[in-house]
């Protein structure tokens, strides 16, 4: 879009609702997802200065580690993009079958909060980390976007209630679904290789 911009391999997939838009595409070793939720004035909590988006990215990880029961959050860091403070962090899920690996990169900026996944097996990690890294790695901020872009531009209100926990459980009831799909297509090939 205007504000982002990433490297995909070919044959990518896009779906584009109401402003709202997910790709998906597949390395020889892992799965790329990338979701864009635009901000929701009804839920989005006031973003007006760090500590706020650090909060807002600590909620967002403790959502994604109650969406899986079994999930261990591992190697969380901040880290940037350009100017554009971002959150990394692993979910590490035990399937039963191996251990999947999903690193995420929360980003915050124009008013829309844009997930990076990286889905993986544990058992590639050696093949997977560097497509990992590649992948991190292209994703480009445009020159125009800067840190003041990843707050919101409501006026603070002390009265409002802490809305963030209810866009969280927004972004990961879209999110979870999707995730949770493409992890049992892959398993499933996984099975079929393995026979």
């Amino acid at each position: 879009d205007n504000a982002i911009s990433v490297r995909l391999p070919k044959g990518f997939t896009k779906t584009d609702t109401k402003k709202q838009f997910s790709l998906v595409a597949r390395t020889s070793f892992g799965t790329i997802l990338i979701f864009k939720v635009p901000d929701n004035p009804q839920i989005t909590p006031d973003i007006e200065k760090d500590r706020h988006l650090k909060n807002y990215y600590k909620n967002y990880i403790k959502s994604v580690k109650q969406s899986s029961k079994s999930g261990i959050i591992t190697d969380e860091k901040d880290n940037l993009i350009g100017e554009l403070k971002v959150k990394d962090f692993t979910l590490k899920i035990d399937t039963g079958s191996g251990i999947l690996l999903r690193d995420f990169r929360i980003l915050h900026t124009n008013g829309a909060t844009y997930t990076f996944e990286f889905l993986h097996e544990n058992v590639h990690k050696e093949f997977a980390v560097p497509e990992r890294e590649k992948f991190f790695n292209s994703i480009e901020v445009n020159e125009t976007i800067s840190s003041s872009d990843q707050y919101t531009s409501q006026a603070p209100n002390s009265d409002s209630p802490d809305n963030s926990k209810y866009l969280i459980w927004f972004i990961m009831i879209v999110l979870l679904p999707i995730g949770l799909t493409i992890l049992r297509v892959l398993l499933k090939r996984a099975q079929r290789t393995d026979l």
